[in-house]
């Protein structure tokens, strides 16, 4: 009898050890680490592009209009705050400063783009999806004609999360909150659109390093200090800017409970006391870049978004302001890795787990050129220490860029190779797609800039 037990014990533990082996095949990959330029992904991103360069019109000038919008997306108190996972989706309890949906229309010629910018923690993809099928019915203009900006305010609107990572920061789903959001950014563009007028634009680039530093690896890294603006001019007064800056809105913290712009929201409303139109404030490469200023909370808030602001006005010059643009756009879709979700240094969950807890969608750069002016909207929290890489190559060439997060679709972080041994929150815990992402981002905005030259 006893040994009819052992043997029944036995198979049992060899069926449950087979079990968990064929379970740990199944849910579980090596990280890959090829190099991307080996990898198929990205050979077919580089046909994506050759394409699109042969389509890119040749660089004539034509007059510049432009038009500006706002609206408010500030929602009910109670609905949760976006940003930090450790306020476990508790509802808001009011409201510090107003949020708004902001869109300038840039017209040259027959071309026409919509540069918007939330108040919001990021873009949520469905959201830009819904947006810009009611953005084709409702003004005619194709997805590849709107960049989608945020400012990434930690205490911004909740209630958008469509799935379990997406509830962890954003709360439990509130319809209310996707209505404003789409609402609202529809009626910025529609006064944008119809509020175009003759103008003329200025771009440039003031360093504001007081304001910046790296939370990834400290004093070991760099900082993107720069404020890259572009200003746009209506009878010799500046009637609307876009400026993007590197630093987390984070200065508020997981205690804050009341809706606010954080450091970002001030500096827009220091500019629009001061001009004539909205400003949008962009995320630009955020990876590894975090705010510093003196005060706390609010107090600090207010120090950093007015120094830049303050920055920024003393920087302008409106002498140099040109009434004729080449615009140039596109969307550039980007074949990505399978996901590289991992768990250990070396071990990564297979991708159809993975893919069952992220929902990645499609993928792509949104680029949009004034002659030498270059945006390039990223999907996800783009390095900081990876713009300045592109930065520097496209000053080589003559032209500005800046690279801005959240543009309709989320990746996650991407970071520099060199990091991706780190066990931090960036590297590892949001890092979706591998080793080499970062670097597979700037050779493809490289050859982005290369191709506009052209």
């Amino acid at each position: 009898m006893l040994k009819r037990v052992l043997r029944i014990s036995l198979t049992i533990i060899i069926f449950l050890v087979v079990l968990i082996i064929i379970l740990l095949a199944a849910s579980l990959r090596k990280v890959d680490r090829q190099p991307f330029k080996e990898a198929n992904y990205y050979k077919e991103t580089l046909k994506n592009l050759d394409k699109l360069e042969k389509m890119l019109p040749p660089p004539v000038g034509k007059n510049l209009q432009v038009g500006t919008g706002k609206a408010g997306i500030t929602p009910p108190v109670g609905v949760p705050l976006a940003g930090y996972g450790a306020r476990k989706g508790a509802p808001s309890k009011g409201v510090h400063d107003s949020l708004f949906a902001r869109a300038i229309a840039v017209q040259s010629g027959e071309k026409t783009v919509c540069l918007l910018g939330l108040d919001a923690l990021i873009f949520n993809p469905p959201l830009a999806r819904i947006l810009e099928d009611s953005a084709k019915s409702k003004f005619g203009l194709d997805a590849d004609q709107i960049l989608f900006t945020a400012t990434h305010t930690h205490s911004g609107p909740g209630g958008w999360g469509n799935g379990f990572v997406e509830e962890q920061f954003s709360g439990q789903p509130d319809s209310r909150a996707p209505a404003i959001f789409v609402d609202s950014t529809l009626v910025a563009i529609g006064r944008a659109l119809k509020d175009r007028k003759p103008a003329q634009y200025i771009s440039g680039s003031v360093n504001a390093p007081d304001y910046i530093r790296n939370r990834l690896v400290g004093d070991k890294g760099e900082t993107d200090p720069a404020v890259v603006y572009l200003a746009f001019l209506r009878d010799n007064k500046i009637a609307a800017l876009f400026a993007t800056f590197s630093a987390h809105a984070t200065v508020l913290s997981s205690h804050n409970m009341l809706f606010s712009g954080d450091y970002p929201g001030y500096f827009e409303r220091k500019i629009e006391s001061a001009i004539s139109g909205p400003a949008i404030f962009a995320a630009a490469g955020l990876g590894s870049q975090t705010n510093r200023g003196k005060g706390e909370g609010f107090k600090k808030a207010e120090y950093i978004g007015v120094g830049l602001a303050d920055s920024v006005l003393a920087h302008l010059q409106i002498k140099d302001a040109e009434p004729r643009v080449t615009l140039r756009y596109f969307r550039l879709p980007i074949k990505m890795h399978d996901l590289q979700v991992r768990i250990t240094q070396n071990i990564r969950l297979a991708p159809w787990l993975a893919g069952r807890i992220f929902h990645i969608n499609k993928a792509y750069m949104q680029v949009i050129a004034l002659d030498h002016f270059v945006i390039i909207g990223s999907p996800g929290e783009f390095s900081g220490e990876l713009a300045l890489q592109v930065k520097e190559h496209a000053r080589q060439k003559g032209d500005l860029v800046t690279v801005t997060s959240f543009n309709g679709c989320y990746l996650g972080y991407v970071t520099p190779s060199q990091y991706y041994h780190l066990s931090t929150y960036e590297t590892k815990l949001m890092s979706w797609f591998g080793p080499y992402t970062g670097d597979y981002f700037v050779d493809i905005m490289d050859r982005i800039v290369d191709d506009l030259d052209k």
